[in-house]
């Protein structure tokens, strides 16, 4: 059950909040007229932005000298001066406006004189004087209603006040009764409660002894686990560290016996190589004397068989009697006969020789392919070894390389996101800004012919009520 003060501190609550808000929830909130001009403001910039108005002659002492009335003269002739070359001041002396337009601004400024001409005349701007004017006489109606219920709700509570006040003083007396009721229950309530909390205390410091030598026992079986781990694991790692250096020392070994394997191979083939060249000399030689004894041999068989047959064949012409060309003839055909054996001679010897050179250029390219393929192999052995010593260093650069890929690929797309984004709302903006430029003269402007027949109540009454649109300024709650 809520006491006294706690029923006076509610009503209190209700009254001032019933006094701050000042009107009923049950308000109707009026439609606005709506004033949609181009923002000048906005579009034109501020031909002269020094003081907007005549300067106001200043209260100066009737006491001053000749300097201060110079400068005071000279300030004001400044001012009037600048006004008069921003053409702010009209002919009788008033200021026209603080925004002249410039040519290009003419167009934007007579579209929104036009628009807001429109708009001030229309039928809508009929309808929303009727709705302001009857806004306001329902503001003032509600007003009324509001003042006289508070006046009476005022009165309620003083009433209510003043019978909570007699109560309140009769609640007191009961008040004192039952607080000493309450402090010997209380103190009986604490003897208890400290008998309570001692045997508590005496159990509490027996359990944690308990507990302190439960974790002790546990501590010591830990460290000693450990011990025992970190004994094993140096153990292992001696082990494996034997086993790599063994495995480090057998690797280099066999690289030793394989390089002085190749150093013997290229020496044997360097020494086959000389030799096979001697031999190639020394077969060259002998071919080029089998050719020319060849060469000789025939040359010499054909000059005697030529030689025989000059001989028989003076015998007959010395027996016939008579000379002739025929031994001239047979000479030349001797001659001819000779070079060609020899021309034939020499072209087999080229293509003996032609053909040793291939073989030998085989050799070579065979010997160069077994000398690449063991450094090869030389190589693979190397870079084999070298790639596992490397593995750990890649395994270990890969899962931070991979992460640092996909965050840049996660910052990549965010970004092409945010340039999508940004270049569709620009390509909005941009329609948006074309189509309010074309619609902003005649758009929402006036009533076409259905919405006229659907408002015809509405403007009837707004002519008899209020006659013409008129700027009507309304305060919204």
């Amino acid at each position: 059950m809520p006491t006294v003060g706690e029923e006076i501190g509610k009503l209190l609550a209700i009254k001032a909040k019933e006094e701050a808000k000042g009107r009923s929830h049950h308000q109707r909130t009026p439609a606005v007229f709506r004033e949609t001009s181009l923002d000048t403001h906005k579009t034109m910039q501020a031909e002269y932005f020094g003081p907007s108005i005549v300067p106001e002659r200043k209260v100066l002492p009737t006491r001053l000298n000749s300097a201060s009335q110079r400068a005071t003269a000279r300030q004001n002739r400044a001012a009037l001066e600048a006004l008069n070359r921003t053409s702010q001041l009209t002919a009788s002396g008033e200021v026209r406006s603080v925004f002249v337009p410039t040519a290009e601004q003419m167009p934007v400024c007579a579209a929104a004189m036009e628009r807001r001409a429109n708009v001030a005349g229309s039928e809508w701007a009929l309808i929303d004087t009727l709705d302001v004017t009857l806004y306001l006489n329902e503001k003032e109606a509600q007003a009324r209603a509001i003042r006289e219920a508070q006046a009476r709700q005022k009165a309620v509570l003083d009433r209510q006040m003043s019978q909570l006040a007699q109560v309140k003083a009769a609640q007191e007396v009961l008040k004192v009764v039952e607080r000493e009721e309450v402090n010997t229950a209380l103190l009986l309530h604490q003897a208890q409660t400290r008998q309570r909390l001692d045997s508590q205390r005496v159990a509490a410091l027996q359990l944690k002894a308990e507990r302190e030598k439960m974790l002790s026992d546990v501590r010591a079986a830990k460290e000693a686990a450990v011990a025992a781990k970190r004994r094993e694991e140096q153990q292992q790692s001696a082990a494996v560290t034997a086993a790599l250096e063994t495995e480090r020392q057998m690797a280099y070994l066999a690289t030793l016996d394989a390089r002085e394997a190749a150093a013997r191979t290229m020496l044997e083939n360097e020494v086959m190589l000389a030799k096979r060249k001697m031999t190639e000399l020394e077969q060259k030689r002998q071919d080029a004397e089998t050719s020319k004894r060849m060469a000789e041999m025939m040359l010499a068989q054909e000059r005697a068989r030529d030689g025989q047959a000059e001989a028989i064949q003076a015998a007959v012409m010395a027996r016939a009697g008579r000379a002739g060309t025929k031994p001239m003839d047979d000479k030349r055909a001797l001659l001819e006969r000779e070079e060609r054996l020899i021309a034939e001679a020499a072209k087999e010897a080229e293509r003996r020789e032609a053909e040793r050179e291939q073989a030998e250029a085989e050799k070579r390219a065979r010997q160069k392919a077994e000398m690449l393929e063991v450094n090869e192999e030389l190589k693979r052995a190397k870079a084999l070894r070298e790639a596992e010593a490397r593995e750990a260093e890649r395994r270990a650069r890969a899962a931070a390389e991979a992460q640092s890929a996909a965050e840049k690929a996660d910052a990549q797309r965010a970004a092409q996101l945010s340039r999508q984004r940004i270049a569709l709302t620009k390509k909005i903006v941009a329609s948006q800004r074309d189509e309010a430029h074309i619609k902003s003269k005649y758009d929402d402007v006036f009533m076409t012919e259905r919405e006229r027949k659907m408002n015809k109540a509405l403007l009837d009454q707004a002519r008899t009520t209020v006659g013409d649109p008129k700027q009507l300024g309304a305060i919204i709650d």
